[in-house]
């Protein structure tokens, strides 16, 4: 597959890596500006990121990753108090571990509720499992063939809350258009968005209508995209949660005006969906359009 070329990727030379001692031989750490660690996982497809938001009074653990590896010995390496937990959205990649840090903050979802109460079965992740997805084959910690992902409890939050952390108070936002329980989390003193899967370089996913990946929608997604144009600085940095860690703010404007051509029908130049981004979309009909370091994967029916 194209992706296991070019590894390690060149964009982790900008960030300071972190020498830690519980990463099981599949995590990487790097210090961010700010006070924020990221968690990344860039030996499977998904290249997953997950950040831990340092506070003087605690901190705020930003999902949990793909469970493939037992990850709380490493958070509690990076920090020894007390920890609250966020999905950003209740997909796969995100929750695998939220057993090791239950209740998990979450907004309030028909589908978020039903995962957190049964789990996931491996089924669920369609092709993610398969070895051609690791890129030095699966750690020593992943039993694939019995994996599945754990119930776990949760707590909700509504947008515009805020959460102490002490010396830093964050935000939550909801931004529904890749599922609908999509928060992103503002720290407006230190100028950082931290986007989720709403926003990031690679390809996003606008298409999704399925029980294990909720219901995307072209037209919210717009919308979300257009009212963080208007609220959020240009210069606040976006914190991302897959690939490159940080992105600028012009980035969110990219994105609206592409939703808004979509929309429009004005998609000269849209692509056949790269293999490795579909998952378990029964034969429906979508497409790629590319755009500047991301691209959106939407369904080309919801515009008819």
């Amino acid at each position: 597959m194209t992706w296991l070329k070019n590894y390690p990727r060149a964009y982790y030379q900008k960030y300071e890596r972190v020498q830690v001692q519980r990463d099981y031989g599949w995590y990487q750490v790097y210090k961010l500006p700010k006070n924020v660690y990221a968690i990344c996982e860039p030996q499977h497809f998904q290249e997953v990121n997950f950040f831990l938001i340092m506070g003087e009074s605690r901190a705020l653990l930003l999902d949990t990753g793909e469970g493939f590896c037992p990850i709380k010995p490493l958070i509690e390496e990076l920090y020894d108090g007390e920890i609250i937990a966020f999905n950003s959205h209740f997909h796969f990649d995100h929750i695998a571990s939220n057993h090791e840090f239950q209740p998990i903050h979450v907004f309030e979802d028909d589908y978020v509720k039903h995962v957190a109460e049964n789990g996931l079965p491996k089924e669920a992740l369609g092709a993610q499992l398969d070895e051609e997805m690791f890129q030095f084959g699966y750690p020593q910690t992943l039993d694939a063939e019995n994996f599945y992902i754990r119930p776990y409890e949760t707590e909700y939050v509504a947008d515009g809350e805020e959460f102490d952390l002490g010396d830093r108070k964050i935000q939550v936002l909801h931004t529904p258009g890749h599922s609908n329980d999509c928060i992103m989390l503002y720290d407006e003193a230190n100028k950082i968005l931290f986007t989720g899967d709403t926003f990031y370089l690679g390809a996003l996913y606008a298409h999704f209508d399925c029980a294990e990946f909720g219901h995307g929608n072209l037209q919210q997604y717009y919308e979300t995209m257009k009212r963080l144009t208007a609220a959020i600085p240009q210069d606040v940095k976006l914190y991302c949660s897959h690939n490159d860690f940080i992105a600028d703010w012009h980035k969110l404007q990219e994105t609206a005006d592409a939703l808004a051509h979509i929309l429009h029908g004005e998609t000269a130049g849209e692509r056949e969906v790269a293999v490795g981004h579909t998952y378990l979309e029964g034969g429906k009909t979508i497409s790629e359009y590319p755009c500047d370091g991301f691209s959106v994967v939407y369904n080309t029916s919801h515009l008819k």
